[in-house]
């Protein structure tokens, strides 16, 4: 059993160090999953560096999560791009520009490079690629979609645009990441186009599932199990690691087993790496701290060892 947690909203590399790594070590992890948005890139480059190193020295893996870039990749994290870009923003069929990135578009397409690029700088282990494929109601339908793959606006098969679409920006965003060393995941979510997203990250080695009951409204079971179950034997099937992510930020109090019940459903469907989004149940941001940030993560931790015992190797 493989076992990770998120780390976010801190940039103090010694507080990192000597604080909450021990703690996290303590916990079982095997690696930590460092958010690494635009205004990283742009302005915490060398500390994403040494929390990545700090990592290492603790016996960790580092992963970077390419968080809210460009609006198209899951987070908290705002969109600087969108602003300087709005020509690369996708287009609905009837003319109107959305805030998020079109994959096709040249401009965020030479922004996914350079954040790999960094990343790679970064001595990073692997980088994850956040959601990437959830889907909207409809495709873009901008120039760039229309110079890409002629013929699909005017059949306007938007389904099938979609998934070629972002299945070519995963390939070539992996195949670019595998080149310089670093090992790819990508996010896919539970519901009806679980499948397509499935196909759309065939480039990756890892494919890690999202099946967060509580940000989705839905209950533990049989939502986790099923999220689950379907990725791992879709990842038999390809031959990938299939991933999944546990919940620990807006528990409610007193609702903190939900976090052990959505674990042993994981370990049930098959799966062998468990990421945690995130650490200390998100207690250091208001949107999304759990209620009782100390027990949920007490939770998480046990969790853990329990997974690890399971597994013949705690």
């Amino acid at each position: 059993m493989k076992l990770g947690v998120t780390y976010l909203g801190n940039r103090f590399v010694r507080h990192y160090a000597e604080r909450d790594l021990p703690e996290i070590v303590e916990a079982g992890c095997d690696y930590v999953v460092h958010t690494f948005s635009e205004y990283d890139l742009a302005f915490h480059s060398g500390e994403i560096g040494a929390l990545v190193d700090a990592t290492h020295q603790a016996g960790l893996e580092a992963w970077l999560d390419c968080w809210g870039l460009g609006a198209l990749f899951a987070g908290e994290a705002f969109s600087d791009f969108l602003l300087r870009h709005p020509e690369s923003r996708q287009v609905r069929p009837g003319g109107e520009r959305v805030p998020v990135a079109c994959p096709n578009a040249p401009a965020f397409r030479e922004l996914l490079r350079a954040w790999v690029d960094a990343a790679a700088s970064a001595r990073a282990d692997a980088v994850f690629f956040d959601d990437p494929l959830a889907p909207t109601e409809e495709a873009c339908a901008c120039d760039s979609c229309g110079e890409a793959q002629p013929g699909f606006l005017e059949t306007r098969d938007e389904r099938t645009l979609q998934q070629w679409s972002l299945a070519r920006l995963m390939e070539d965003v992996c195949d670019g990441a595998r080149r310089l060393g670093l090992r790819t995941a990508v996010g896919v979510l539970p519901g009806p186009s679980l499948p397509d997203q499935l196909a759309a990250a065939r480039s990756a080695d890892v494919v890690a599932v999202s099946p967060l009951w509580r940000a989705h409204g839905q209950p533990v079971s049989p939502y986790v199990a099923d999220a689950c179950a379907a990725t791992v034997a879709a990842c038999r099937d390809s031959g990938q690691e299939p991933m999944a992510w546990l919940q620990a930020f807006s528990i409610p109090a007193g609702r903190e087993d939900e976090i052990a019940q959505a674990t042993q459903a994981m370990a049930a469907a098959g799966i062998e790496n468990v990421s945690t989004w995130c650490y200390r149940a998100g207690e250091q941001m208001t949107a999304i701290r759990s209620e009782q940030p100390q027990a949920a993560w007490e939770t998480v931790v046990a969790a853990y060892r329990r997974l690890r015992a399971a597994s013949g190797n705690g």
